[in-house]
């Protein structure tokens, strides 16, 4: 079966959605017309209605109304006992967790789409957080996990807390490690790795950025940097990493851990940030693009706290009010003015 592809992820969040009953209307309309434009789209739709009513035959309404991490605990279980070796190839699976999209609606989907061809296993599993939601999920180790908005990360399902436990970041995440001895626990990253044992902290780490970023609230962690030197750093609780690319230099500091994973709760805390700082993490949040109409603009500095619960608009205005700031809004284009 094909698709179309243009907005795969979109498509499967908007439908999950509708069929669990937290489509809003504006997106129920959007649902009806991605529906009219193919018979292809309303096949997807009419498979997508078949792997939710079967989901219920997977997972209990009281497991459903229960901690989502119990429930991706239990999927992650199904698929490495349901799912048989593949070759060299990988098949990837998403799973979209967010308390607006069903988890089980991401796992009954793909084993009905699937259903016909040649049983797989599941090599690379990747969980997401789509745009404006924050995932929390339970690796099979029993490690908790909170993944950004617009971040994921990924592990291979078939190795996977058996010798090791690897696990690769794009993006923002919080971990905290189930403690083991014999099988450390490893962060991959392009710029660096970490190696723990039992251990919380946030790490941000967006492929393509040359930027990499770690902060520590219990036990340690084994920064191996990736350049030529191959340094080995130790943090211990209270510190922060940071390493960028350009400059080649790695920066710790003492900080106040709470500001860094303050975004688990849904909120972003600014102490002495710029206003381009501010800037990136609402383009992040809200896929919206910021113009500065004067480059100096850049350098507002800017304290407060912002919810990913308020909308852009609560944003601009929090922003005009503590800075004089101006903003009008155009296409999806947001430009500032002093």
């Amino acid at each position: 079966m094909t698709e179309d592809n243009s907005n795969t992820d979109g498509i499967e969040i908007l439908i999950a959605k509708y069929v669990s009953g937290n489509a809003s209307q504006e997106e129920v309309s959007l649902l009806e017309a991605w529906k009219g434009e193919s018979e292809n789209n309303l096949q997807i739709y009419h498979e997508s209605l078949r792997a939710w009513n079967n989901s219920k035959n997977l997972l209990s309404i009281e497991q459903v109304d229960q901690d989502k991490t119990k429930i991706l605990f239990e999927i992650n279980k199904r698929l490495e006992s349901k799912v048989v070796k593949l070759s060299q190839s990988s098949a990837i699976i998403k799973i979209v967790a967010a308390v607006s999209v069903p988890l089980v609606f991401a796992i009954s989907w793909y084993f009905l789409r699937y259903k016909h061809e040649a049983p797989l296993e599941v090599q690379v599993c990747s969980i997401m957080a789509p745009k404006g939601h924050i995932s929390k999920c339970l690796l099979p180790d029993g490690t908790e996990v909170w993944v950004n908005t617009g971040s994921a990360i990924t592990y291979n399902t078939s190795t996977y807390n058996k010798n090791s436990r690897e696990v690769n970041i794009d993006g923002e995440a919080y971990f905290q490690v189930k403690k083991d001895t014999k099988r450390p626990f490893r962060v991959l990253t392009p710029v660096a790795d970490l190696m723990v044992t039992g251990t919380s902290f946030n790490i941000k780490a967006y492929q393509g950025s040359g930027t990499f970023e770690t902060v520590l609230d219990e036990g340690s962690i084994l920064l191996q940097m990736k350049s030529k030197s191959n340094q080995e750093i130790q943090l211990v609780p209270g510190e922060r990493a940071v390493f960028d690319l350009t400059g080649k230099e790695i920066k710790i500091s003492k900080v106040e851990t709470a500001m860094y994973s303050s975004w688990r709760k849904g909120e972003i805390i600014f102490r002495d940030a710029t206003l381009n700082d501010l800037v990136t993490e609402l383009e992040r949040i809200y896929e919206i693009s910021f113009h500065f109409k004067n480059e100096n603009l850049r350098k507002y500095r800017f304290r407060g706290m912002l919810s990913y619960n308020n909308n852009l608009i609560d944003a601009l205005e929090k922003i005009k009010k503590t800075s004089g700031i101006r903003y009008y809004i155009e296409n999806k284009e947001v430009w500032l003015s002093k």
